[in-house]
């Protein structure tokens, strides 16, 4: 039964008490901008300013509103709220974390104001065509319960920026923040993008375990004798049969095959690793390397099974565009772009977390419910989660102002004293 009042409230007890527990306590401003900007953007479904002013609701000029979040993007947000909201997220990793890592783009093909507007291939268009905009580096976890996508590093860049070096710059960055966060291996996994044997170094020296799918030109040692990748993998069939569940433009898609594994080793390193052939996904069969011990069919099985699990981060990029139409953002510098970006963010980690606990939260059931939406049978939550939360605060008379002290600055007068 849907209980507007009661929803409301207990939603935006739920939004206020995640905001304020990333901002240090001593910084009332920047806690309240910060819980302010998340309810907006999920009480609008929006990364535009004025749908989040709107969303408010406050006494005043929605311009003034507008001005007010426009200053405080343009500030560079303090970098204990990365590390708190990290701290919040993690917990819900489990011990041995799972880390998809890829990029995406933010297409802006008519902006002409956006500072260090740059050039990147548009991954959404048949072509793949270059358009004006920008890259993003993301790294997701994923939560034990539900397998649901939270971001841990998430960076918008272009080549045109002062001071730029690379790609593989901010790739390595992301990565050294991730691990530092975590307090136990992790199992990074990469698509054939990231087949470099800078990365290969980079995960030997850091302890980390990886799964990264090859490219066909990579070549491999075997035997004592060098090989391409390719050869390895048209002379061996697969000999472990299995079923694979994953998604592929947003449908869900089942399909059987068959797991090939050998020892080998890369250029980049000395060190022992493992390949491993899928045979059945497509006309060419896949090609994967790891680190990841190895004892029985069932290893292979669950490495193949968590690289496929890649497609949560597809979803979860686009997830960001359709519901919260992200690449129609209209802050301009990189900074405001990039704080937009994190506070975003933080908004989707708080559907990841509720999702999470999906069997012990009532929250969590009843904006499900509220989302009323047809389907019951899905493996990712966010849109009926964050449709359960617009659907919830539509009954919102006004916004968050009146979660914070407000402080009372009374005038100052002078006090006659008579001195007998």
């Amino acid at each position: 039964m849907f209980n507007s009042t009661t929803d409301v409230y207990a939603t935006k007890r739920e939004v206020v008490n995640f905001s304020k527990g990333l901002v240090p306590g001593n910084r009332r401003v920047e806690s309240k901008f910060v819980t302010q900007s998340i309810y907006g953007i999920l009480r609008s479904g929006s990364t535009i300013l004025k749908n989040i002013a709107t969303a408010l609701n406050e006494p005043i000029r929605i311009k003034n509103t507008i001005d007010r979040l426009s200053q405080n993007l343009g500030r560079t947000l303090s970098p204990e709220i990365q590390e708190n909201y990290t701290q919040k997220v993690t917990k819900a990793l489990g011990e041995h974390p799972v880390i998809l890592v890829d990029d995406s783009d933010v297409i802006k093909p008519h902006g002409e104001k956006f500072e260090a507007l740059g050039e990147v291939r548009d991954g959404s268009s048949k072509d793949n065509k270059i358009e004006k905009g920008y890259l993003v580096t993301e790294m997701v976890g994923l939560t034990t319960k539900k397998k649901q996508p939270v971001s841990l590093f998430s960076h918008i860049h272009s080549s045109k920026e002062k001071d730029y070096k690379s790609t593989n710059e901010v790739l390595f960055e992301g990565l050294n923040q991730v691990i530092s966060s975590l307090k136990s291996r992790a199992t990074f996994v990469f698509d054939r993008g990231y087949d470099m044997n800078a990365l290969f170094h980079f995960m030997h020296k850091q302890k980390q375990d990886f799964i990264i799918r090859l490219k066909e030109n990579r070549k491999l040692f075997w035997k004592g004798k060098w090989f391409k990748a390719a050869v390895l993998r048209d002379s061996r069939k697969g000999k472990i049969k299995t079923t694979l569940l994953f998604s592929e433009d947003g449908k869900q898609k089942k399909e059987t095959v068959y797991i090939s594994h050998l020892n080998i080793k890369v250029t980049a390193s000395k060190n022992p690793i493992s390949l491993i052939l899928v045979y059945g996904l497509g006309k060419t069969p896949m090609m994967l390397a790891t680190n990841k011990v190895i004892q029985s069919k069932e290893d292979a099985i669950h490495i193949v099974r968590t690289y496929m699990s890649r497609w949560r981060i597809e979803e979860y990029f686009r997830f960001k565009k359709q519901h919260f139409g992200f690449e129609d953002f209209r802050v301009r510098s990189l900074t405001s772009i990039n704080n937009l970006n994190q506070l975003l963010t933080y908004a989707i980690g708080l559907l990841g977390l509720l999702a999470d606990k999906m069997s012990t939260s009532r929250l969590s059931r009843q904006l499900i419910e509220n989302a009323k939406a047809l389907r019951k049978d899905i493996q990712f939550y966010y849109y009926q989660l964050a449709e359960g939360i617009l659907s919830t605060l539509a009954y919102a008379r006004e916004g968050v102002q009146g979660w914070f002290r407000i402080r009372h600055n009374f005038p100052r007068q002078l006090e006659l004293k008579l001195v007998s």
